[in-house]
C-alpha cells in the first residue's frame, strides 16, 4: 500500500471511528456539559488530529479534487487541482482556525497583491500546522496571519485571515487548505470527514449534508452553516510520550526501540522519524518518517551508510492524534573493519621474524587494536597459533625474536573495534635463516 493511500484510510478511520468522550467531549450529535471548554494547548500532550473544520463564518466548498461540474461550472474542477486540497470560498478577513492541535509555522508572507493575469498563481502568504508524525496542514492565500511562529495551536486557535486570489480579477475570497503526509513538502492526502460544531452540537461534514466525500460535492454549490468552538473537546486525549528510547547499530543498519506509554485509549501506531547529519552542511537533513504498528515497540531501519550519523525519535498515535515526541537518540551504523594487508615489511633473520602490515578499513567504527599471529612448520605438520593483541599506539609491525633457525613460518594479524574483529589477514610465509 503506498504512502498516500495508507495516510488517507488512516484519517478516514480516525474519523469514522467512535471516539469516546475526553473529559468534556461529547459524541456526535450530543451537547457537551455547561462546563466544557476546548483544551488549551499543551507541551505535553502538543498534537492532535487534523479532524475540524477550518473556517467559522459561512463558507462555500469549490474544489477539493475533481469535484462535479453544475450548470454555472459545467466543466467542474476536472483538470483544475486534480490533487487533495480543498478551496473555500468566505468574505475576506474571516478567521481561519487551525484543523487540529499542532506546532504553527509561518511559510511566507507575501505582498496580498492583485497580480495581472498569466503571473503564476502562487500561495501567497500562508501558515501550516505541524500535528506530529509527519502529518501538517497548509492553508494558502491568508489577508493577515494571527499566531506566531513556534506557538501550540488547537483548534480554537485562530491562526489567520482569509485573503483573496492572487491574479486578476481577484475576485474570489477564499481558503486553499490541505492535508499532507510526509512533512510539509510531503504528499497531499485526502482530508476525510471533518468535524465542526453548530452551536453545542458536533457535526460531521460532508456526511451531514449526505455526501461520502468532499470530491462529491457539486462546485461551488455547498454552504456551511455558521460554526462555533463550543463543541470542542475539553481534554487531548492523546497518549503519553513513549521512554526512553534507545538504539542498537548494526552494519548498515540501527535498531530503535521504546517502551510502551499509557493512554487512555488503545494505541493504535507508532511513528518514527529518521534524519542524517550531514557534515558539509552542519545541519540535520533529509527527514522521512516510518509508522510501527502498535504491536511492536522496535524497529531496524536497513541500507543505512556505515559511518554515517543518524537520529530518529517516535511518538505514539490513538485515536485522538499523536503523543509528544520522545527525545532523539543518535546511532551510526557500523560494521567490524575490513581484514588488514598483510604483504608488507615482511623480513626473516636466523633467530627473528619482523611482520609488518597496512592498516584496516573501519566501516562506522574506529579501529582500537590489533592482533598478531604465528605458528612454524615442525616438519610435519604446523604448530598451534601464538597470539600476541597490540594497541593501537604500538604502530603497525611487530617483531618475534627468539624463534629457531632455518624455520619456515606463517604469521596473521586481525583488527578489533568496539562493533567486532576483522577476518585474519592473508597468512604470510617468512624463513629464518641458517
Amino acid at each position: 500500500m503506498n504512502r498516500r493511500r495508507s495516510t488517507r484510510r488512516r484519517l478516514v478511520l480516525l474519523v469514522l471511528a467512535v471516539l469516546p468522550a475526553a473529559a468534556g467531549a461529547s459524541p456526535v450529535g450530543a451537547a457537551p456539559s455547561a462546563a466544557a471548554t476546548a483544551a488549551p494547548p499543551s507541551v505535553a500532550h502538543p498534537f492532535s488530529d487534523p479532524l475540524w473544520f477550518p473556517l467559522r463564518e459561512p463558507a462555500r466548498v469549490s474544489c477539493t479534487h475533481s469535484n462535479p461540474g453544475t450548470v454555472a461550472y459545467p466543466d467542474g474542477c476536472g483538470g483544475y487541482h486534480g490533487y487533495w486540497a480543498m478551496d473555500l470560498l468566505g468574505s475576506y478577513g474571516d478567521p481561519i482556525h487551525a484543523a487540529g492541535a499542532g506546532i504553527f509555522h509561518v511559510g511566507a508572507v507575501g505582498d496580498n497583491g492583485c497580480h495581472p493575469s498569466g503571473t503564476t498563481d502562487a500561495p501567497g502568504t500562508w501558515v501550516w500546522v505541524d500535528h506530529g508524525g509527519g502529518i501538517v496542514t497548509k492553508y494558502n492565500h491568508l489577508a493577515a496571519v494571527t499566531a506566531t511562529e513556534g506557538q501550540l495551536v488547537t483548534p480554537a486557535t485562530q491562526i489567520g485571515t482569509m485573503g483573496h486570489e492572487e491574479v486578476e480579477p481577484c475576485a474570489a475570497d477564499y481558503l486553499h487548505f490541505e492535508v499532507r503526509a510526509g512533512g510539509i513538502a510531503g504528499q497531499r492526502v485526502d482530508p476525510g470527514p471533518l468535524w465542526a460544531c453548530e452551536g453545542t452540537t458536533r457535526r460531521t461534514y460532508p456526511t451531514a449534508w449526505g455526501f461520502s466525500s468532499w470530491n462529491d460535492i457539486p462546485k461551488a454549490t455547498q454552504w456551511t452553516p455558521a460554526l462555533g468552538n463550543t463543541c470542542l473537546p475539553a481534554s487531548a486525549g492523546t497518549p503519553v510520550s513513549p521512554a526512553p528510547l534507545w538504539s542498537a547499530r548494526g552494519d548498515g543498519a540501527v535498531r530503535v526501540a521504546w517502551t510502551t506509554p499509557s493512554s487512555s485509549r488503545p494505541i493504535d501506531r507508532y511513528t518514527v522519524s529518521r534524519e542524517v547529519w550531514g557534515p558539509s552542511v552542519g545541519r540535520w537533513h533529509s527527514m522521512d518518517y516510518r509508522d510501527v504498528p502498535a504491536t511492536r515497540t522496535s524497529t531496524t531501519f536497513r541500507g543505512l551508510d556505515n559511518g554515517v550519523t543518524y537520529r530518529f525519535r517516535v511518538l505514539a498515535h490513538n485515536e485522538h492524534g499523536n503523543s509528544a515526541w520522545t527525545s532523539y537518540v543518535k546511532g551510526m551504523p557500523a560494521a567490524p573493519p575490513l581484514a588488514p594487508g598483510t604483504d608488507r615489511n615482511l623480513v626473516a633473520g636466523s633467530t627473528y621474524v619482523r611482520f609488518g602490515w597496512y592498516g584496516a578499513v573501519q566501516r562506522g567504527a574506529p579501529v582500537t587494536s590489533y592482533t598478531v599471529g604465528i605458528r612454524h612448520w615442525t616438519g610435519s605438520a604446523w604448530s598451534a597459533w601464538s597470539f600476541v593483541d597490540l594497541p593501537l599506539a604500538a604502530g603497525l609491525t611487530y617483531r618475534w625474536d627468539g624463534l629457531r633457525r632455518n624455520t619456515t613460518y606463517q604469521v596473521t594479524v586481525r583488527a578489533h573495534s568496539d562493533v567486532g574483529s576483522s577476518p585474519w589477514g592473508t597468512y604470510r610465509k617468512l624463513l629464518t635463516t641458517p
